[in-house]
């Protein structure tokens, strides 16, 4: 099998990073097209490509479409496949880049959880975040090898040790939704994201975003969820009632309120 490594491509559009991945029959060597989608997937997903005006991600979308300049969430949290306290059910060592876990209650189809995370959360064997590589279909309460990119840096002993998953950033991105599920991850910068389509986000950069409120040109503004209750729009970040608020940006330039602002946003977890 061949080593694991980044790729950097030059292109017409921006350099394009491609994650860690021994196998790339996924990739078409086309140019990215940041304001194109497709049904088909064409390059990995989290796939990262800088430009001279931000950064973008390949995401897939969930399972309903998205329109231009809504702000985006990571698929949502708190699913039976997407939490932590899951049991160990078979002892690996330290070096096993296998983990099997006993299923939680809800199916697991196959590689649902590809190019996700594997975190080790139990008290005594805490550890990094680990790539997931694959994994098989598997039945709730049912055993499932879970194939990881990286050797483990723990052992794990079936039936005390407990893990956590969780999918892709960007695989099955949401509107930021009234009641926030996750974390914001991007803009959409193209005419429309179709359910269950390929498509490059913006994650880091200069976009137009749906406004709710009044922004003030140079403060932050934050995910609305958190202050007006606006799915998919930013609101103006007011210290005192929206303690908990997520920052999406800086305003550039101030839209009316139903209308659109320009904001320097920051959400990309790399760049």
């Amino acid at each position: 099998m061949a080593n694991y490594k980044h790729s950097l491509i030059n292109t017409e559009a921006g350099v394009l990073v491609l994650p860690r991945v021994d196998d790339l029959t996924l990739v078409t060597l086309e140019v990215p097209d940041v304001r194109a989608e497709s049904s088909a997937q064409k390059f990995p997903i989290g796939a990262a490509l800088l430009t001279d005006d931000g950064v973008y991600r390949y995401a897939k979308c969930g399972a309903s479409a998205v329109t231009m300049g809504k702000l985006l969430q990571q698929a949502a949290v708190g699913n039976s496949a997407q939490i932590k306290d899951i049991a160990v059910a078979v002892t690996a060592a330290i070096g096993d880049k296998e983990v099997t876990i006993t299923t939680p209650t809800g199916d697991l189809t196959i590689n649902y959880l590809k190019d996700g995370f594997l975190w080790v959360n139990d008290a005594t064997t805490r550890g990094t975040p680990y790539k997931i590589k694959s994994h098989p279909a598997a039945t709730a309460a049912a055993a499932c090898v879970i194939t990881l990119v990286d050797p483990l840096e723990v052992a794990l002993t079936a039936g005390t040790s407990t893990v956590g998953v969780r999918k892709n950033l960007y695989d099955g991105v949401i509107v930021n939704p009234v009641t926030p599920t996750g974390i914001p991850v991007g803009v959409v910068n193209h005419s429309s994201f179709t359910a269950s389509y390929y498509a490059w986000i913006k994650t880091k950069g200069i976009v137009a975003v749906l406004t709710n409120g009044t922004l003030i040109l140079g403060n932050n503004c934050i995910a609305s969820a958190y202050a007006a209750s606006v799915a998919g729009a930013v609101s103006p970040h007011d210290n005192d009632a929206a303690t908990n608020a997520v920052i999406v940006g800086m305003v550039e330039s101030v839209g009316a309120d139903t209308e659109h602002s320009l904001v320097k946003i920051d959400l990309d977890p790399s760049w």
